[in-house]
């Protein structure tokens, strides 16, 4: 199996921007920009993580019904930009401040491929809770 390093591409909105309704205008920017002259073979090694920076160790939550919204909306643009195949196949984490409180709702949604996951990282009894997600 290939150990290399996978990349992946992490995007996502200031608080300002949300408010504003811009989440998903700045998440297309940012996926436009980031994968620019990647190829749909290269994609087959990318995650993408949409990180609402909103939501990033601040208390503040984005819902589970909201991160389903954006992640069908990276979802759609991949569709757009790369076709079914990539689309389908595409890995689109949420990183927005998992906890375990959240992970089962989170990993419920249909366009939430996993858990890209920070503090609650470095309690192990948060982290075992994370990883076993129901």
């Amino acid at each position: 199996p290939d150990a290399a390093p996978q990349p992946c591409l992490c995007i996502g909105e200031t608080q300002e921007e949300y408010e504003a309704g811009l989440n998903k205008q700045i998440c297309a920017i940012q996926l436009a920009k980031g994968l620019k002259d990647i190829s749909a073979e290269q994609m087959k090694s990318i995650t993408i993580a949409y990180e609402p920076v909103w939501a990033i160790g601040t208390g503040l939550v984005c819902g589970s019904a909201d991160a389903q919204d954006v992640h069908a909306f990276i979802r759609g643009w991949f569709r757009t930009a790369y076709g079914d195949a990539v689309a389908d196949a595409v890995r689109i984490q949420y990183g927005g401040s998992v906890t375990p409180e959240s992970v089962d709702e989170l990993m419920s949604m249909p366009d939430i491929d996993g858990c890209l996951v920070g503090g609650a990282s470095l309690d192990a009894s948060k982290f075992a809770r994370i990883m076993n997600f129901q």
